[in-house]
């Protein structure tokens, strides 16, 4: 969502729908999180909602653009590893460059069907 906003030209109304299954363990923290990112969202121009689906009907990590991407995540959006968070001196708690990084692959596919 961060992403997004600075990315995104002020005048414009993005949407974002996430579908993803629940947490087995902490649910009701998580839908909490989800609806605090949806305020934020909101005033930021991003309209943000969220569906939980069968955990077996879920496995590939994917963004579909509506301009005909399909972007394949093959971590997910889970590529850094562990950093100090609570060290306000530290680049990597503000800044994604200062972060080490995960192997990982991403997969662009153009599919005019999806527009």
């Amino acid at each position: 969502m961060e992403t997004i906003v600075k990315t995104k030209q002020d005048e414009d109304e993005v949407t974002v729908h996430l579908i993803t299954t629940e947490d087995g363990f902490k649910k009701s923290q998580q839908q909490e999180y989800f609806e605090k990112i949806k305020k934020s969202c909101s005033a930021a121009g991003i309209f943000f909602t969220y569906e939980f689906v069968d955990n077996s009907s879920i496995h590939a990590r994917h963004l579909i653009t509506d301009n005909g991407w399909k972007i394949l995540l093959d971590r997910g959006l889970d590529i850094f590893q562990h950093y100090e968070m609570n060290d306000a001196f530290t680049f990597s708690n503000r800044l994604q460059q200062f972060r080490p990084c995960n192997a990982f692959e991403v997969t662009f596919l153009k599919n005019d069907e999806l527009k």
